[in-house]
Order: structure tokens, then sequence, then C-alpha cells
């Protein structure tokens, strides 16, 4: 009888033993599959690398400010992100548009047009932009952007033959009421005609004039999961105030009137 007594503790103890130990190992497979219907269920293309992996992002907003040398930007939804600049100077751009008041004499412009064979422009040039020039170890970067010359431009095909889209790149050395610019691109004179609705802007591989609420774009990187915090490769800011001789360095709050082209302060310069 003792025998059957310890016979049967064991056997119920087993029992309970091997219950547990089923209930445990049904439920490691249930989270199993769980955990794996989890992953079946991310969105295609998706891979989770884990905290701290670094992830591209674009983030469009307004320029909410500066502090302590980053920049804040409110993104779209609402949401402020703290952006680190980038190293790279080029990696800056700022563009405003201008009125003829603020073209001086010597200062670089680029501009896109039709020229013929013999070089003769074409057609009058839809837009002009002011630029300031860098050093010449960042201009190599970028030559067709920043060097005085003629190159190849827009890939047109309703041109007609014998006429192609160049990129002009040089020094402003005039223009006159009728809207004539004169411009010295490298060792070649140019003159062309402005467009009566011509664009003109001015372009800056810096945010001195920027200005909180100016609409802004970066593309960078951010570390999992927080894309509150972006290191910038590239910073874009756009505004629509117009920028004037009168203070381009410190622009008003307001907004001023789009001068027309050919309207300036009488003192245009022919460049003859």
């Amino acid at each position: 009888m003792l025998n059957q007594a310890r016979i049967f503790h064991f056997w119920k103890d087993f029992s309970a033993f091997s219950a547990t130990a089923i209930l445990g190992l049904a439920s490691g497979l249930w989270f199993l599959y769980v955990d794996h219907q989890a992953m079946a269920d991310d969105p295609p293309g998706f891979v989770f690398k884990g905290a701290n992996q670094n992830m591209n992002i674009e983030v469009e907003g307004k320029l909410a400010g500066i502090k302590q040398g980053m920049l804040l930007v409110t993104r779209e939804d609402g949401v402020e992100v703290s952006v680190k600049p980038p190293e790279d100077i080029l990696g800056f751009d700022f563009q405003a548009p201008i009125e003829v008041g603020f073209l001086q004499r010597g200062m670089m412009v680029r501009f896109n047009g039709n020229f013929n064979q013999a070089g003769v422009p074409t057609d009058p040039i839809d837009g002009l932009t002011v630029f300031l020039p860098l050093s010449e170890q960042l201009t190599k970067r970028k030559k067709d952007e920043f060097t005085p010359g003629v190159y190849p431009g827009e890939k047109k095909t309703n041109l007609p033959d014998g006429v192609a889209n160049y990129k002009v790149v040089g020094k402003l050395m005039g223009w006159d009421a009728t809207g004539q610019i004169a411009v010295q691109a490298g060792r070649r004179p140019l003159r062309v005609q402005l467009a009566e609705k011509a664009t003109m802007y001015l372009r800056l591989n810096q945010l001195n004039l920027a200005q909180q609420g100016d609409a802004i774009t970066v593309t960078g990187t951010y570390r999992l999961p927080d894309d509150t915090k972006v290191v910038a490769k590239t910073i874009s800011v756009s505004t629509d105030r117009v920028q004037t001789r009168a203070a381009p360095s410190a622009p008003t709050n307001g907004r001023s009137k789009r001068g027309k082209r050919g309207s300036g302060d009488g003192k245009a310069d022919s460049g003859e």
C-alpha cells in the first residue's frame, strides 16, 4: 500500500509538472506566433533596424529660430525639430526675390538663355540670379554655378536648328531701362534682353537674411527613434520678402512691392 501511495503521488506530481510545462511551451509558441505575425503585418519593404540606427529624412516647415547653434524648425504637423546645420557651406541655400534697384555693377549673376552658333541670344531670358562669390576651392566643386563662363544648359527639344540653351555665369557690367543687361562671362562679353515678366532672385550660401516664419526644407539624417533631432546635409530657405539695395543685409519685416523690369533709381548703367 505504501508503494502504491508513492507511485500515485509521483504520477500526480509528474502530471502537474507536465501540465505546467505544456502550458509554458504553448505560451511561448503563442508569443512567437504573435511576434511573427506583427512582423508580417509591417508595411512592405520595412525592416526594423533597432534603436540608434541612422535614417534619412526630409523636413519641410517654417523656420522657428536659432538656439545654441541649432536651427529650430516647426514641421508641417506642428512638431518642433532641432536641426544641426551642415558643415559644408554649399549645404546652405537662401533664396529671395529682388527688384532692379538691388542690382549693382560688379555683382555676380547667372542665367539660362538660348543662343545661336554665333553666340547671339535668340530669345529674352526669363530669369536672373544674383549670388555672392565663394572661395576658389569651393567654386571648383560647382564650377558651372560660380565660375564665370558659358556652360551647357537645359536640354530643350523645341529649339530651332543651330540654337541651344546655355548657362551663363559672369559679372554684371551694366543694364538699361529697356531691360538689356551686359555681362562679362569670363573672357566673353554678352548682352541679353530680360523678358517682360522676368524674375530676379538673390541666392546665398548663408542664412544671414533668413527670418522666423520663412519656408525651410531640410534633408539629413536622424537617429531612431527620435525624428525631432536632425543632422542636416542641406538646408534651403526661401522667402517672398523683396530684397532692395537700401537694406540688403537687414531686410525689414514688411513686404515691398516687386519692381517692374527696367525700373530703378534712375542711375542705370548701359555698360558701354
